[in-house]
């Protein structure tokens, strides 16, 4: 198996409402099936690792060590896929998105590090890869917004990232400080072994603080919640976000929700979920975490107080509780 889905972060195996299709509409093999299920025929192209909002998909080709590694280089980052240059790191190109783009270009010590990207032959090999990567870079440069593209298209193939005269395998064994027996068994890793690219982390890392403060033009990357009057302040929205990026709390009577673009994964779970209907995703104009929403909290029914509903409940948790004791 070259990739695999984590159960545990996928939205569809969370929450039977969530129909998500992300992974299934990009995939250009057609290998995964309505249950989610990878079939054989894979080409490992990584196209689902970059699409998944929920970060729920990792692949052995694709290891979080070495997407790490790059940070750890000053200079330009250049990268190719292993069919243009066998030393590479990469079997294809379709893992990148724009986040990841974005902690590359910005964890340089000066945020202004180019990426080279060889992408001459895609067309050649896949016509959805080579689509996908002119809407990621071209999405990538737009909010970095110096004027000058940080991410460029390269017009003539250069080494991976391993070393001159040093395989691939060798690098893995390096990279872990490891035998080649351990590299061996990587490249038979179980599904726990195939961890997904943390790539809000690392833009939350290397990137954010250069675009916190930047105003957004005509991107789709980075969504900002909007909550309408029909919140009812359940707060359903803020326990099911495993971002972490919807924070709620109440005081003197008064809900606040607040909201931020920067770690919000744009998987749509609030949105779906919202008892009330109440929640849409647009696109942010900025990255900096702010209220979204300051609602009056219902007076319970029974006893007069303001609370925080439970769904469509018009009580209290107390006034419910009591209600059961007596009725039972």
């Amino acid at each position: 198996m070259k990739v695999v889905i984590d159960a545990q972060k996928c939205v569809n195996k969370r929450f039977a409402r969530v129909k998500c299709t992300a992974c299934r509409d990009s995939c250009p093999a057609k290998c995964i099936n309505e249950t989610l299920e990878i079939g054989n025929h894979c080409t490992n192209c990584g196209l689902c690792l970059a699409v998944c909002p929920a970060e729920a998909i990792g692949g052995v080709s694709y290891p979080v060590e070495a997407v790490q590694q790059l940070f750890t280089r000053q200079e330009p980052i250049r990268l190719i896929c292993q069919r243009c240059q066998p030393d590479s790191l990469w079997p294809c190109l379709g893992f990148l998105d724009p986040t990841l783009l974005l902690a590359l270009v910005f964890s340089a010590e000066d945020g202004k590090r180019e990426v080279a990207i060889y992408q001459e032959e895609c067309r050649q090999c896949c016509d959805e890869i080579a689509e996908h990567l002119v809407r990621t870079v071209a999405e990538a440069n737009r909010l970095v917004g110096s004027g000058t593209p940080r991410i460029v298209n390269a017009k003539q193939k250069f080494d991976g990232l391993a070393p001159k005269a040093v395989s691939r395998r060798e690098f893995f064994a390096k990279l872990w400080e490891s035998s080649v027996s351990t590299v061996r068994d990587i490249a038979f890793a179980t599904a726990e072994e195939m961890r997904p690219i943390p790539r809000r982390d690392l833009f939350s890392k290397s990137g954010i603080a250069q675009l916190r403060q930047s105003e957004l033009y005509n991107q789709t990357t980075f969504k900002k919640l909007a909550v309408g009057k029909k919140c009812n302040t359940c707060g359903l929205c803020a326990k099911v976000c495993s971002a972490g990026a919807i924070a709620t709390a109440s005081k003197e009577g008064i809900f606040k929700i607040r909201h931020n673009p920067a770690r919000c994964k744009n998987c749509g779970v609030c949105v779906v979920l919202c008892p009330q209907g109440a929640i849409s995703l647009l696109p942010a104009s900025l990255l900096a975490e702010a209220i979204v929403g300051l609602f009056n909290m219902p007076v319970c029914q029974d006893c007069g107080r303001k609370y925080q509903p439970v769904g469509n409940a018009g009580v209290c948790s107390d006034c419910m509780q009591k209600s059961r004791i007596f009725s039972s």
